[in-house]
């Protein structure tokens, strides 16, 4: 797992008059949007609530019209309609075994309550909505504590706080129960967390990516002997919200829904492309490895822009992967 974030402690709390919509630091603004920009908008909100209806059939047909709409990103007005849809919520909740208040419900004590109680304070902490006893660290408390009486043979797993934290900045804690839940079976990340074992594909396929797309950085690391496992791991296992603010997470989470495992590859082919001139100028691994984990430069970076990267300058496909993977079953034991 990835190293515990002790250093946030030292983070300056940030108050409510200071934070954005989701009690972060309020990233700066580039102007006011015109009349021209709010009937833009409206107008995006229309087609998407037009699409709604479809979405499970354009999913199942990997419609290249709802890739483009995901990619361009939901509008924050219907995110929270058309992810359930994505997620297929309402399918899984008919087949699960049991339901989410069941869960909060059962006198059945969870081996890893202490463990997701220290993680709960340890999430976000220059969050202000994140106060200890304040009803959002309450409700990811039981959402982790739901999630780990659900899948016993993952229980609970570092790196589920960040991502159920952030979903929570948007949603109940129910549907972020359902939502990960989704994420686990429907998305195939359970064996991620299961099995820590699993992602080194990942990782090996990521080191791939990089000498492909970015040779330079890759012989960058490779001089300081860093491997995608020192900085990725994180990433991976919390789907970059411990790393990207929330307006550009939700942008890649949009596309996750759609493109799933190329959207991981292609995000972090993304944050080490944004920083290679930062990369490339440090002296050391320690210098290097600051630079790949530093969460505060993308406080005020464009998301469109940071999409555009990931979408425009990575292409390849799941077949593309899968060779890696390949590769990585080929290589001595």
């Amino acid at each position: 797992m990835f190293p515990k974030k002790e250093q946030q402690k030292n983070q300056p709390f940030v108050s409510q008059e200071e934070s954005d919509a989701y009690g972060f630091k309020q990233q700066k603004v580039e102007g006011k949007n015109t009349k021209e920009d709010i009937l833009k908008q409206n107008a995006r909100i229309e087609k998407w609530r037009r699409m709604m209806p479809k979405i499970p059939k354009l999913l199942h047909d990997n419609d290249e019209k709802l890739k483009r709409r995901l990619r361009k990103g939901i509008p924050d007005g219907v995110r929270m309609l058309v992810w359930p849809l994505l997620a297929d919520v309402e399918s899984l909740k008919q087949q699960a075994k049991a339901s989410y208040e069941d869960l909060v419900h059962s006198k059945e004590i969870s081996q890893y309550e202490g463990q997701i109680a220290m993680d709960v304070v340890r999430t976000f902490q220059n969050n202000h909505l994140f106060n200890i006893d304040s009803i959002t660290s309450q409700s990811l408390s039981a959402v982790l504590r739901a999630i780990s009486l659900s899948f016993q043979d993952m229980g609970y797993c570092q790196g589920l706080n960040y991502l159920a934290g952030s979903f929570l900045l948007l949603m109940s804690d129910e549907n972020v129960y359902w939502h990960i839940y989704s994420l686990l079976t429907k998305y195939g990340c359970l064996d991620m967390y299961v099995n820590p074992a699993f992602t080194l594909k990942y990782y090996f396929a990521l080191q791939g990516l990089i000498k492909q797309f970015l040779p330079d950085v890759n012989e960058k690391l490779k001089k300081f002997e860093i491997v995608p496992f020192y900085y990725a791991a994180e990433w991976f296992i919390t789907l970059f919200s411990s790393i990207l603010p929330m307006k550009i997470f939700l942008r890649v989470i949009d596309i996750y829904w759609f493109e799933q495992l190329k959207t991981i590859f292609r995000t972090s082919l993304a944050i080490i492309k944004i920083r290679k001139d930062e990369i490339m100028d440090c002296k050391n691994m320690e210098q290097a490895m600051a630079v790949l984990k530093d969460s505060k430069y993308f406080y005020n970076y464009d998301p469109d822009k940071f999409i555009k990267i990931a979408t425009k300058d990575f292409i390849f496909s799941r077949k593309d992967i899968d060779k890696y993977f390949e590769l990585y079953q080929q290589q001595p034991k």
